[in-house]
């Protein structure tokens, strides 16, 4: 499995992060402290964006057919990230538009303005070509996966009449707690690269 993100290679430390972390608490328990290692290299916020993006995209590759995600052929957008971090193909197998949103606060509840979520509607037709499902029977297009609670009501039923599908932290609780293949998935990946780091720094 290639992950492309790039904050395995710019973590402060990708395999403790990983170390006997086997919940999404620990995990975010982690990111918090890493976070604050170095702020002038990697500022705080963006450095627990990234990484649970980098999270995000190593849990929808390796559920990719999934139906409780249903998200397949996923790839971070890394470069001109305007409101979309990610594009992949829906169960329908339209293709459809990711946005990632770590909050430190898993109680909180995200709009469409303070948490600037239009954007993914706006950068998802723009640059991507995808437009808001026109029917509530077929599969979203468009997908928020958070730490936090999730959409708040107005967001999710005026903004986005419900075209948006959203993927909160409960809902990550319940797949990746104590989800020891996952996890380990996790530890097998950032140990590859790191070790592909160090050869590529003993190599220059």
């Amino acid at each position: 499995m290639e992950i492309k993100h790039g904050f395995g290679l710019r973590a402060h430390d990708l395999l403790s992060l990983f170390d006997k972390t086997n919940k999404i608490s620990t995990f975010m328990n982690k990111v918090e402290k890493q976070s604050l290692i170095d702020v002038t290299r990697y500022d705080a916020n963006k450095y627990k964006g990234d990484a649970f993006e980098f999270l995000v995209e190593i849990l929808l590759k390796s559920h990719a057919y999934d139906n409780r995600l249903g998200i397949t052929s996923y790839e971070p957008v890394q470069s001109d990230d305007n409101g979309v971090d990610g594009v992949g193909v829906n169960l329908s197998g339209e293709k459809c538009v990711v946005q990632v949103k770590y909050r430190s606060n898993k109680g909180a509840v995200l709009t469409a303005n303070q948490d600037h979520l239009s954007n993914m509607i706006s950068d998802g037709m723009i640059k991507h070509k995808v437009v808001v499902a026109d029917d509530n029977s077929k599969c979203p297009r468009h997908y928020v996966i958070t730490t936090a609670t999730g959409l708040h009501h107005y967001t999710d039923n005026e903004n986005f009449k419900g075209f948006v599908h959203c993927i909160g932290h409960d809902h990550l609780k319940s797949m990746l707690d104590n989800n020891l293949s996952f996890w380990n998935l996790c530890r097998q990946i950032t140990k590859e690269i790191v070790d592909s780091k160090v050869k590529t720094v003993s190599a220059v």
